[in-house]
């Protein structure tokens, strides 16, 4: 039961959250997918968001837990490594570090093979091969499909 109160809650933040992001994308001009205005990222991510916290709050509402058992807060806090979070953040603070003089193709990538690359397995070609695809899809969607202008650091 506790539980099941606790990913409801953590729905209904989430869903908070984004209604609260695309409030105030809303304000801004949204533009249409081809010209996209400056609300327009920024009310995308919200809907996500959205969308996340409400299907997290259904999940719950439906779920068929044990009233008794299920996953605890204590659980959940201790199966949370305090390295992969150190390494995670350290990742993402260099990667907004080195964007800049990078580029965008080349940080994406190393930060990408980062989070892809599977330590225990040292599995090197699937880390590359999966951050591979996903710069490529990220640049072929904002780059060429919408037309942003991302740093292009070592590459003219």
């Amino acid at each position: 039961m506790v539980a099941r109160q606790i990913r409801k809650g953590e729905g209904i933040v989430w869903a908070g959250i984004g209604a609260v992001i695309c409030f105030f994308a809303w304000g801004e001009h949204l533009g249409s997918f081809k010209e996209p205005g400056p609300g327009f990222i920024a009310f995308a991510a919200g809907l996500l968001i959205l969308v996340v916290g409400l299907v997290m709050l259904f999940s719950a509402a439906l779920s068929k837990l044990p009233q008794t058992g299920g996953v605890g807060f204590k659980n959940a806090v201790r199966s949370v490594s305090p390295a992969r979070l150190v390494y995670t953040m350290g990742l993402l603070c260099g990667y907004a570090i080195f964007l800049e003089p990078l580029g965008y193709v080349l940080a994406t990538f190393l930060l990408m093979w980062g989070l892809f690359y599977d330590r225990e397995r040292n599995n090197w070609g699937w880390g590359c091969l999966s951050s591979l695809l996903a710069t490529g899809a990220f640049y072929l969607l904002f780059e060429v499909g919408l037309g942003l202008r991302f740093p292009h650091g070592l590459f003219p």
